[in-house]
């Protein structure tokens, strides 16, 4: 069976998005795992979620996403102004601290990853998101 994840980065939080995904305007990651039904459990409105034991692990795994991702996060929390080239860059680190630290937890089988969302990747001054206005 397979179980999608969706993590939010900058409020810190995932949530089951298993079997569709919604559309976002702020940046977010779909993790897709391969699980077996004993890894599952469900809510009472009968939607899959991971089992306790197996939740545990991936709320590690998620607090090492957000350790290493810490820089960027704050970055994007404040529409710092960045290059396309150190937006790959970062969305590329983001990819990788993701697959590492879902790797340290055997019981975790990592089959996607997918960027969703509004990512930036070109922004100018006049793009810039002036949040007093």
């Amino acid at each position: 069976m397979k179980l999608t994840i969706s993590l939010d980065l900058l409020e810190e939080a995932f949530y089951y998005v298993s079997p569709t995904k919604p559309v976002s305007a702020v940046p977010l990651v779909y993790l897709t795992l391969a699980v077996e039904k004993a890894q599952i459990a469900y809510t009472t409105d009968n939607e899959a979620k991971l089992a306790r034991k197996i939740e545990r692990s991936f709320k590690a795994a998620f607090h090492e996403i957000l350790q290493a991702n810490q820089v960027y996060r704050s970055e994007l929390d404040q529409d710092k102004l960045l290059t396309p080239q150190d937006h790959l860059k970062k969305q590329g680190q983001v990819v990788d601290s993701i697959v590492a630290a879902i790797k340290k937890y055997p019981e975790l089988s990592l089959i996607r990853v997918e960027l969703a969302g509004s990512w930036p990747l070109y922004q100018t001054q006049e793009g810039h998101l002036d949040l007093t206005e």
